[in-house]
């Protein structure tokens, strides 16, 4: 049976008390299945391996590659321990299709020597950074395994809502070449909106929406592997809106548990 597994990042708990150990006890507790983080540094990769094993968490790592050879070394690290998945923040920002498909052919070919799989983030100021050229590329490579962060796309592209068709099927375009999920709801003017507020249902009934098609696609694939992963990535800030006085507008820790609960419910409607 295909599992669906929702990730909480450590990154969002950047302001939340306490040790690695205390916040991984937390997201147990919470019932996520796994955590990201950042998983190239040896000392880094051995403490997170050794604290979300013990505690059954699976753990999606990410990687910032601005190289071929960057990846190849994270990998020769990662390899020791392993992960769920990993994924790429291609730290680059090409002019154009060939500099782009050199560095991605690279990457795939090391991604092709591991058992977890590499996975290519859509995000802004990376490679991937902008969506018309993210499609051109995957025109030239069908192949290219993402992961859809969708957050930058509609806020870096300033897509309305209510939504163009054209759009979402650029978006849709996105999902069918994606085998993983970073959540969170943006608009067109801010990366990162409460999930409560009135004035934002329309983008949380859209990205609900898109994420709905994303998993269906995936259940859909003769290829689907064996689990998938989304996680809830509700940064501090800036992401995160704050008021006057520096303090976030919104309880960011209960939202990723309403995004938890959310996305759950998603995917037990696709079955």
């Amino acid at each position: 049976m295909r599992q669906f597994l929702v990730f909480q990042s450590l990154w969002a708990m950047q302001t939340e008390p306490g040790p690695l150990e205390a916040q991984l006890e937390r997201i147990k507790a919470a019932g996520f299945d796994g955590i990201t983080d950042h998983y190239f540094k040896p000392a880094d990769v051995s403490r997170l391996h050794a604290a979300a094993t013990a505690r059954g968490l699976q753990i999606e790592g990410q990687l910032f590659p601005q190289s071929v050879d960057d990846l190849a070394a994270a990998l020769d690290v990662i390899s020791r321990y392993g992960c769920h998945h990993l994924t790429l923040q291609a730290d680059v920002r090409p002019r154009t299709q060939a500099e782009a498909a050199r560095l991605v052919e690279g990457w795939q070919r090391l991604a092709e020597q591991v058992d977890f799989p590499v996975l290519l983030e859509t995000h802004r100021y990376r490679l991937t950074n902008d969506l018309l050229f993210t499609l051109d590329l995957l025109a030239q490579m069908p192949d290219l395994k993402l992961l859809a962060d969708l957050s930058h796309y509609v806020v870096g592209r300033e897509l309305p809502e209510p939504g163009a068709d054209e759009d979402d099927e650029q978006i849709r375009t996105i999902l069918r070449h994606s085998w993983g999920f970073h959540g969170r709801v943006a608009s067109s003017e801010q990366v990162q909106v409460s999930l409560d507020f009135p004035q934002h249902q329309g983008w949380v009934q859209r990205f609900t929406q898109w994420w709905r098609y994303g998993i269906e696609d995936w259940l859909a694939r003769p290829d689907t592997p064996q689990s998938l992963s989304f996680t809830c990535e509700l940064g501090p800030p800036p992401y995160a809106i704050t008021g006057a006085d520096g303090r976030e507008i919104s309880d960011r820790w209960a939202e990723a548990l309403k995004l938890q609960a959310l996305i759950r419910q998603v995917w037990q409607s696709c079955q």
